[in-house]
């Protein structure tokens, strides 16, 4: 492309100067040389109706019987977009010249035979594409010398002079190299395997507004180059997936949550060895997931391996029974935070288009066992579920609010209806409700409890008398636990609930109960 983006790009100005056209006399010419990529000879007006857009179109010398003939066709021409008109030396009226001025179409005017020019024309965009033809299969064979999707981008971007080369799926940015993206005239795209392929994306250039590329040229290059592409793509797929295998195993291997992680790392010490785990070495296992009932459909771990790229190289995401896991080296609680920040900011929002959120194990001083920290990943990601797609957490921020996510909220719902009739049908219950749960919040002190409310304290006694007269069981420290539950998720239904003091809903939106 560096050698040959202005020598296959043809138009009417360069062909005016020294090519066919040179012994043409301009009628009319745009501000801006229209580009050429076909040329038609026309002997009826019906035809210009087909014609390509930046053709040439030649009208025989029988269209120049009428003048309005070639006014038709200087309409019909612009409407298709074409490069210019040729007529006959004596087949126009000046009123024709006026119409092409207005309409801004190119009017050419020849004394020879219009067909001899359409020839002669012919031939020269025939030897340009040869020339086209030369540089797509040198751009190909370049192209495939490069082993990893990386190269081969760059190697596409470096041929066309270093434009924005995007690989994507479903408007996901998975690979890119090249200039960064910004405001653009064209994006060209073209399909990277087809509908019943396992790797399915797009390959997508965004030329500047500013360059002087040939777009038939780019589509082309991209064209070419696609089987290279894929071809990447399907061995880093390859090579991912064999690396994977030792991280694959530790979840198909630990099926029995009640097992302590000592027992397993004890029962398959000698395994794990084989598989290149090494003892005492600290790792943050990181579990992505869909929603409840896991959806994986064929090409999604492709392409998430590609997007694990952007948080780090070294780590093979595998594909386990219900979700993806990493175990990623981390050496100190830093690495570990600053790991969880990578994937916030470099895989968030992907996430959030796939319907994907991802958990993290807590980093420890003493290294667990693998078992463990695959463990806390995976309710992590479960309880980062309820917070919906795109969503990061950490273990270590969640502890035994973990517990809540295995709540059936609708449930407990229904439970307090059961339990609770006088409550549920008061008028006033809604103020009793919110009285009930900031008393369990502080802890059963009514007067921090009233304060948070800007409540006198005797008016939030009554309302807790009240709660004891509609049947909630205040006084019982054996269902103390349940009531805040139940009032908990009573307060989800009610209209700005929740305070800044409410010691049970963290920074996270999560509830926590005092044990």
């Amino acid at each position: 492309m560096r050698r040959s983006k202005n020598e296959t790009r043809l138009d009417v100005a360069a062909l005016l100067a020294h090519g066919s056209l040179r012994d043409a006399t301009p009628l009319y010419l745009t501000p801006s040389s229209g580009l050429i990529e076909s040329v038609v000879l026309v002997s009826q007006l019906e035809a210009i109706r087909q014609v390509r857009p930046n053709t040439v179109v030649v009208l025989s010398t029988d269209m120049g019987s009428g003048g309005w003939l070639v006014s038709a066709a200087l309409r019909h021409a612009w409407e298709r977009r074409a490069s210019a008109v040729v007529v006959a030396g004596s087949a126009y009226a000046s009123a024709a010249v006026g119409l092409a001025e207005r309409l801004g179409i190119t009017l050419l005017a020849t004394d020879g035979e219009p067909a001899a020019l359409a020839l002669a024309l012919a031939a020269e965009i025939g030897a340009a594409l040869s020339v086209v033809d030369a540089e797509l299969a040198r751009v190909a064979r370049t192209v495939a010398k490069d082993a990893t999707l990386a190269d081969v981008l760059k190697t596409i971007s470096r041929e066309l002079d270093g434009v924005g080369v995007l690989l994507e799926y479903d408007g996901i940015v998975l690979a890119s190299a090249g200039m960064p993206l910004r405001e653009t005239d064209e994006v060209i795209t073209v399909e990277v395997g087809g509908a019943n392929s396992a790797l399915r994306g797009t390959l997508t250039a965004r030329v500047p507004n500013s360059s002087v590329h040939n777009l038939r040229l780019v589509r082309s290059i991209l064209e070419v180059v696609t089987p290279a592409v894929k071809a990447a793509w399907l061995w880093e797929e390859l090579v991912s997936t064999a690396r994977a295998v030792p991280t694959a195993a530790i979840a198909g291997l630990d099926q029995d949550p009640a097992r302590s992680g000592a027992d397993f790392e004890e029962q398959y010490r000698h395994l794990l060895t084989q598989l290149g785990w090494r003892e005492g070495e600290p790792y943050v296992a990181v579990w992505l997931r869909s929603g409840q009932v896991p959806v994986h459909r064929p090409e999604l771990t492709a392409v998430l391996r590609l997007l694990w790229r952007k948080v780090t190289v070294r780590s093979p995401l595998a594909e386990v029974q219900d979700g993806w896991l990493v175990l990623v080296s981390a050496e100190d609680q830093d690495a570990s935070a600053q790991l969880e920040t990578r994937i916030r900011t470099r895989l968030g929002p992907a996430l959030a288009e796939l319907g994907l959120v991802a958990g993290l194990s807590r980093w420890q001083e003493d290294t667990p066992a693998l078992a463990v920290i695959v463990r806390e990943a995976r309710l992590a990601a479960q309880s980062a579920w309820s917070m919906g797609p795109g969503t990061v957490l950490g273990f270590a921020g969640l502890g035994v609010v973990a517990a809540t996510t295995f709540v059936d909220m609708d449930a407990v719902g229904l439970v307090a209806e059961l339990s609770l009739p006088r409550l549920m049908i008061s008028p006033d219950r809604d103020a009793i409700i919110t009285a009930v749960a900031a008393f369990l919040d502080h802890r059963g002190s009514v007067s921090l409890a009233a304060k948070s409310l800007s409540l006198h304290r005797n008016t939030l006694q009554a309302r807790l008398n009240r709660a004891r007269e509609l049947g909630v069981p205040l006084d019982i420290p054996s269902e103390l636990l349940s009531v805040h539950l139940i009032v908990k998720v009573l307060r989800r239904s009610m209209p700005d609930t929740t305070t800044s003091e409410d010691p049970l809903v963290n920074q996270k939106g999560l509830p926590e109960f005092p044990v």
